[in-house]
């Protein structure tokens, strides 16, 4: 059986100064080609989880492994569609206005 493409293993995640857990324990793995759907009501974790898969949030505990890389930034090779219109707060303003250029850039010659 080949190895898991996406791989949580027991991750938790608390943001800044929360006394709880957003997410605790998720241990998930799916092959490629799998799909799954993240579903919940409000505040149940869904865009913690995505934001951990995507490399945005880094977990408390755990580990998050994409493609046998362990995630400990944002990929390069993921996206993520935000429900409401956010920035990267790392990134400047132009740099937040460029980025779909950035990710596009390498993959270029393909379209």
């Amino acid at each position: 059986m080949s190895e898991p493409f996406v791989d949580f293993r027991h991750v938790y995640l608390a943001y800044d100064g929360a006394a709880e857990f957003a997410v605790e324990d998720i241990d998930l793995q799916t092959r490629a080609g799998e799909f799954i759907a993240i579903v919940g009501p409000s505040g149940c974790g869904k865009s913690t989880f995505m934001k951990l898969a995507t490399g945005l949030k880094q977990p408390n505990r755990g580990s998050v492994v994409i493609d046998g890389q362990t995630v400990t930034g944002p990929l390069k090779f993921v996206g993520m569609a935000f429900q409401a219109p956010t920035l990267l707060p790392w990134r400047t303003t132009l740099d937040n206005v460029l980025l779909p250029l950035e990710i596009v850039e390498p993959y270029r010659r393909d379209f």
